[in-house]
Order: structure tokens, then C-alpha cells, then sequence
């Protein structure tokens, strides 16, 4: 092929051209890791529920942390919604102290066990009843903490502090940008309220577990669907819109870069294209030509991107506070094949030039 073989023949030019085109394939590619990470930071803990629908006072604006349910509420919700399973759950945000003496925050999750509310466990064991003073802690958690099961934390919500013993570690991810930790429901009550009374609201959702639950609604809660739920996190919508309006100018500029170097290129081979012309060359059969060596080029430059993101973010797993970036198989294919997509429709550029080379007038330039 010829396009191959001018390859071969200018390795240097065409090295350079590859190289910017995996700086690009990778600068696009941590742009869409960072979407991913910063989604799972959000709330994949949310996105983990056992559930079908969530439901919310209707007075929170489909918001976890405005959200408060009475005990009424609560048997309204389970009653009218015809789900099949139902589980309440708290939400409070809590401080506690690493071992360097850094505070930091923590989403508190309170359930009662043996609900769709109760969160699998992957190390130690679950909660009972009993267990008043004990948790169970995201793996997230544990590592920014420093700590393993069985250690201690202390917890602190307004003026009081409370000491808790790691009985299970779990991976259900982060919440409202948080590591998470999950505590009996009637602890998380005694922590955010101070008194318990018939007065104080029991939780802040409710889990539920059927079909067409999501839209229904009743006195003091309405239910939504978890993508709904995800999509209502405070800073979630924005943070949504600009990752996707730099991913958007990250593919449009990977594109024209690798235009306008081809059209750079197919300039300078305006003799050479006319000679391929005067020989019976058609302008499509050089324009595949020139599509071969995009596709080459890109996908050179994505195989070099692709493991090179891959080893950023392993060596930034390693961090104490880790910038929140995740790969999936799925991101590094779409990435990938919207960047060969690009790459072949930025050579259109070239298109009309190769179409406009006279053969005579081309080879009048070459004498």
C-alpha cells in the first residue's frame, strides 16, 4: 500500500505526527476517567442500592440531605407505594481524625439489618441489632483513614464525639463526594438528633424494591428512580456538563489537529499526488491512501494513550488523597473508537485538495 510504505519511508514526520496524536488520545482519555471518577465519588454507594426507587419528603426537593421522614411518613411510604421490599435509611455527614491529624468528612448511612438496606459485606462481618457502638467501613474508608477492621474511630457530629469499633469492610463506594461508613439506623438517629423522641424523623429515605415504583407519590414523600436520585446530588448536573463540554472539545481538537496535519502534508505532496494522477491514480484511490495512514497514525497514537492512562492511574491510587479518576472497559473502548472516528473525519479536510490537483499543472510545478 502506498500509504504504508510513505510511512516507512518518513518515519520521523509521521513519529512526530503520531506523537501528538497519543498526547491528545491521552489528555481525552483522563478528561473521560476523571468524568467517570468524579461520578463514582458522587454517589456510587447510591448507585449501589438494593433498590428500584427512592423515596423522599416531598419538601426536600429530591434532596438526601434535606430529606427527614417521620415515623408516619415512613409507614405511608411503605403502605401506598406497593413496593414489594422497603428499608428506611439515614444519611448524616460526619468528621473524624486520621492518623496525621487531619479532619475529614464521612457519609454516615443508617440501616437496620436484615433489610434490602443492609450493604454486602466483603471482609469481618455484618451488623446486628446489638452492635450499637460498632460500623462497617467502605475499603475507601479504610484507606484514607489508615485504619483496617477491627480498629477504632471516633466520630464527631456537631458538639459530640462518639467512638465506634470497624467490625466489616465493604465496597460500596463513595457518597456525596465522601467515603462512607454504615451504622445501625437507630445509632445514626441518636448521633444526628441527640434525643429520640416521637417528634424525631426516622429517617431520610426510604429504599424501595418493585416495578413502576419511580413517579409515585404521596402525603409528605414522592419517589424517583435511582438515575433521577443520582442526578439530584447537589453539584452532580454541573459537574456532569462541564466534563462532557471538555470531552466534546477534546475530540473536536483531536480531529482538526489531525486535519490539519494532512492537510499540511497532502499540500506538500501536491507534485507527487499529480504524478499518481498522470499513471491513472484516481483522487479516491489516493484519498483511501491518505485515510489508511489517519487510521494507522491514530491508532498508533491510541495504543501508546491507553495503557499510559492506565499506569497514571494506578500511580494516583497510591496517593493518600488520590484525585478521584476511573477507568472502565467501556471508557477506554468509546474513547478509543470516537478518536479513530475523529481522526478519519478530520482527513476530510484533505478530501478536496487531492480533487483539485490538476496532473499537468502539478507536474509543471515539479520542473
Amino acid at each position: 500500500m502506498i500509504g504504508f510504505l510513505e510511512i516507512r519511508r518518513r518515519k520521523l514526520q509521521f513519529a512526530l505526527i503520531g506523537v501528538i496524536v497519543a498526547l491528545i488520545s491521552y489528555l481525552v482519555l483522563m478528561i473521560n476517567g476523571l468524568g467517570v471518577g468524579l461520578n463514582e465519588q458522587a454517589g456510587r454507594a447510591l448507585r449501589n442500592f438494593d433498590a428500584d426507587a427512592i423515596a423522599y419528603s416531598d419538601r426536600a426537593g429530591l434532596s438526601v440531605i434535606r430529606s427527614e421522614l417521620s415515623a408516619e411518613t415512613l409507614e405511608r411510604v411503605r403502605t401506598e407505594s406497593g413496593a414489594r421490599e422497603s428499608a428506611a435509611l439515614g444519611y448524616m455527614a460526619v468528621n473524624y481524625r486520621r492518623d496525621d491529624g487531619r479532619v475529614k468528612s464521612a457519609a454516615v448511612l443508617g440501616f437496620d439489618p436484615g433489610t434490602i438496606g443492609a450493604p454486602p459485606v466483603t471482609a469481618g462481618r455484618g451488623l446486628t441489632p446489638e452492635d450499637g457502638n460498632a460500623l462497617l467501613a467502605d475499603r475507601q474508608f479504610l484507606k484514607a483513614s489508615g485504619l483496617r477492621v477491627g480498629d477504632s474511630v471516633r466520630l464527631s457530629v456537631r458538639l459530640q464525639e462518639r467512638e465506634f469499633t470497624i467490625v466489616g469492610e465493604l465496597n460500596e463506594g463513595a457518597f456525596f463526594f465522601q467515603p462512607s461508613v454504615y451504622m445501625l439506623r437507630s445509632t445514626w438517629q441518636e448521633m444526628k438528633y441527640g434525643r429520640v423522641d416521637a417528634t424525631t424523623p426516622v429517617a431520610s429515605v426510604v429504599l424501595l424494591k418493585g416495578d413502576g415504583l419511580a413517579g409515585k407519590r404521596g402525603e409528605g414523600w414522592e419517589a424517583v428512580s435511582k438515575g433521577t436520585a443520582f442526578a439530584n446530588i447537589e453539584g452532580v448536573s454541573g459537574q456532569q456538563s462541564t466534563v462532557q463540554a471538555l470531552r466534546v472539545f477534546g475530540y473536536l481538537i483531536g480531529g482538526l489537529v489531525i486535519g490539519v496535519f494532512f492537510y499540511v502534508l497532502t499540500i506538500q505532496k501536491t507534485p507527487q499526488i499529480g504524478v499518481l494522477k498522470a499513471v491513472g491514480a484516481t483522487s479516491g484511490f489516493i484519498f483511501r491512501q491518505l485515510l489508511i495512514q489517519a487510521l494507522l497514525i491514530g491508532l498508533g497514537g491510541v495504543v501508546v494513550a491507553v495503557p499510559l492512562a492506565w499506569l497514571t492511574n494506578e500511580g494516583i491510587k497510591q496517593a493518600p488523597d488520590p484525585v478521584p479518576i476511573a477507568f472502565t472497559t467501556g471508557t477506554f473502548v468509546t474513547t478509543s473508537v470516537l478518536l479513530l472516528a475523529m481522526a478519519l473525519v478530520g482527513v476530510l479536510f484533505s478530501g478536496r485538495q487531492v480533487a483539485k490537483v490538476d496532473p499537468i499543472i502539478a507536474l509543471g510545478q515539479q520542473q
